[in-house]
């Protein structure tokens, strides 16, 4: 390397350095904290790391485009944006690969919904993993036997649906959505129709929401929530999907949206609205 372009690259790295040393902690503190609580319990450090990064670089040189990110193995793929608005889901969704069966998604959006952090999970070529319980950082026992408790239902009954996710899942460390997901299984197949489940979330205009249904693909169905969610004016602050294999390669696809409105009433009119939407998209 030459003496010019050595004291050119000095110059530069250390106006640079000067550059981002001057707001890089009083960034870093605003996306901690802007994140939820649930971010941090449910993504790895290691990809922590790596989110941060890409909303840093997003930051610095203030750019409005969504970053996508694919791993190797093509299971993963993250989308990181500084910005969000309605319907960005849905959108998002169409750019995925589709290459691969989704199998699962965690969404989150910052308390001040400035920026986002979707991450995807897409079926392994490999499925020799693909039996079995999934692994979590939580005791599979002790996760069966509060799943066990709040349903009402066997440790049995309970280790035999929790088998049915995907072995990337990390359902175990969350008994209280595997609770609600086995519900709302059951209602799906009980009844032959989608399940909608609602819980009121420390106040009215705060719900997670979680549908559920067998005849529709797991893409189709966030698809079609995350069109009419934004449609009405729906902040979505946490997403979850998962995609349950059963006997015969039938599925039952799970979304949980934990929701903000800006209306006041009852979800009931929704409720209905969407069970319309997903009855007639399995009937086409």
């Amino acid at each position: 390397m030459s003496d010019t372009t050595q004291s050119r690259t000095y110059d530069l790295v250390e106006e640079l350095r000067a550059d981002i040393d001057f707001e890089l902690e009083d960034v870093i503190t605003e996306i901690v904290r802007e994140l939820p609580e649930d971010y941090f319990q449910r993504v790895r450090r290691k990809d922590q790391l790596i989110h941060l990064k890409a909303l840093l670089a997003l930051s610095f040189c203030k750019l409005q485009e969504e970053l996508m990110f694919r791993s190797g193995d093509g299971v993963h793929t993250a989308v990181i944006a500084r910005q969000n608005y309605s319907g960005q889901l849905a959108s998002i969704l169409k750019r995925l690969p589709t290459d691969r069966t989704l199998t699962g998604a965690k969404i989150f959006t910052s308390r001040s919904h400035d920026f986002i952090i979707d991450l995807f999970e897409f079926e392994p070529i490999d499925q020799q993993a693909a039996n079995g319980l999934p692994v979590g950082e939580n005791s599979p026992e002790a996760a069966i036997k509060k799943v066990a408790t709040v349903t009402k239902e066997s440790p049995e009954v309970i280790r035999e649906f929790i088998s049915h996710y995907s072995p990337i899942s990390q359902i175990l460390d969350y008994p209280d959505d595997i609770a609600e997901h086995f519900f709302a299984a059951g209602e799906v197949q009980k009844n032959d129709r989608p399940s909608i489940r609602v819980v009121d979330e420390n106040g009215r205009n705060r719900i997670k929401l979680t549908v559920a249904s067998r005849k529709i693909k797991t893409r189709q169905l966030v698809q079609l929530l995350a069109e009419y969610l934004g449609q009405h004016q729906f902040d979505i602050e946490n997403a979850y999907l998962n995609d349950l294999k059963f006997e015969q390669s039938s599925r039952i696809a799970i979304a949980s949206f934990l929701l903000t409105s800006a209306e006041d009433g009852p979800f009931d009119v929704h409720h209905q609205a969407i069970e319309d939407l997903l009855t007639t998209a399995i009937g086409s």
